[in-house]
């Protein structure tokens, strides 16, 4: 008999080290409780597991487990950089055929009906791998896996030594498509704008927080922020004079600063603008207090913009006609933003619209011409033939005549 296990898969630091939003509240609750909450009511003949890195033993997970008290609860701790390991290990005693509902901890809303749907399919065409689609709005996933298949990519990633798919074995699985049987659920779920935006209320609390915070205990094989930069300096030459707008403390404009002529950073928030000069200000590097949609820069002052996770917050148009002002003919803009299929009402209270690919190429080739496609499936994986992921960046131009 085939025997199915959940796993609430959190941490209390995210990949680029600061405290993870799973710790965040949702309404009078931890989020990650909230999630482990939704498991344990909606599969109720099955036993749950929170698997969480090793550096977070004895600490509030642990208080997490005893809060909820339910015997069919368990706690894994293990593999700091690896939750591909967390799982096999958290699933030691399950037969290869057996199968596992990954639930992220920050999914308080996901689709249980999705979860199980999936889990049918899997099971009756003995799948390796089950999930939605990439662009589908991250909040509502799970994913559904074969133990013996995790194993065999466990296997075959210690070979390569590839750390990024330790991080997200469901990209392995869906790049590898002609290996594995896997399969995306095709008859998607849908939800009404009175759903998205009871989802979008609860989220409220834990998405109104500064940017990300990156510091010594990041992992880069997971963190996305940092990886943005690093895309940017494949398309960027070292006489560049360039500005990262939305640049939060400097992070960014401290990695690019060691490639390029000349790095500038803006900020709305005054204070992460002091604390920029103060900790991440090279002789190269200056800072200033600005709001997006309107710059106090003259007329196409630099050779370069990036901005990351910033168009999602702004007023679209306002953004991109000041970001194109500023740059000078067949200057680059690199940006990033969340794509979203159905990204009209988003999850998270922060954003404005989340794009899906078609609505981002519509907008911003009204403005540029949009040269590279990269669509980030999760963490710091894509595909360059599948412009289809989690995350969307462009690689633009501006035009060289004056339109």
């Amino acid at each position: 008999m085939i025997k199915t296990r959940v796993l609430v898969q959190a941490s209390s630091r995210s990949w680029a080290g600061g405290v993870d939003i799973c710790m965040g509240m949702v309404e009078d609750e931890i989020a990650v409780v909230r999630t482990i909450r939704r498991v344990l009511s909606h599969f109720t003949d099955l036993d749950v597991v929170l698997v969480a890195p090793e550096f977070d033993r004895g600490g509030e997970l642990d208080e997490i487990v005893k809060l909820i008290d339910d015997e069919r609860l368990s706690l894994y701790y293990g593999h700091d950089a690896s939750p591909l390991n967390r799982m096999i290990d958290a699933c030691s005693d399950l037969a290869d055929s057996d199968y596992v509902i990954r639930v992220d901890g920050i999914h308080f809303c996901f689709d249980p009906q999705a979860s199980l749907a999936m889990l049918d399919i899997a099971i009756s065409e003995q799948l390796d791998c089950i999930k939605l689609p990439d662009d589908f709005p991250v909040h509502f996933t799970s994913e559904i896996f074969r133990i013996g298949a995790l194993k065999a990519i466990n296997n075959e990633l210690t070979q390569t030594e590839d750390a990024k798919f330790l991080v997200h074995p469901k990209c392995y699985f869906s790049m590898n498509a002609q290996r594995y049987k896997v399969k995306f659920l095709t008859e998607l779920p849908s939800y009404s704008d009175e759903y998205l935006t009871e989802c979008r209320h609860l989220a409220t609390q834990i998405y109104a927080i500064p940017r990300q915070e990156v510091n010594e205990h990041r992992i880069v094989s997971g963190d996305r922020l940092g990886f943005h930069y690093e895309l940017a300096l494949q398309h960027l030459k070292p006489d560049m004079k360039i500005i990262d707008i939305a640049c939060a403390d400097g992070y960014g404009v401290n990695i690019m600063a060691s490639h390029l002529k000349e790095v500038h950073g803006a900020d709305l928030d005054e204070l992460s603008v002091e604390f920029a000069k103060k900790n991440n200000s090279a002789a190269n590097t200056d800072y200033f207090v600005e709001d997006i949609t309107k710059l106090s820069f003259a007329d196409e002052s630099y050779d370069a913009v990036t901005s990351f996770e910033t168009l999602e917050h702004v007023p679209e148009h306002e953004c991109l006609s000041e970001i194109k002002r500023v740059l000078k003919p067949g200057g680059v803009l690199v940006l990033s933003t969340p794509q979203n299929s159905i990204g009209h009402i988003p999850v998270n209270s922060c954003h404005l619209i989340e794009y899906s690919l078609d609505e981002l190429l519509a907008l911003v080739n009204q403005y540029f011409i949009v040269v590279k496609v990269i669509g980030i499936k999760a963490g710091i994986i894509y595909d360059e033939t599948d412009p289809y992921g989690t995350n969307t960046v462009l690689i633009c131009v501006k035009p060289n005549n004056k339109d």
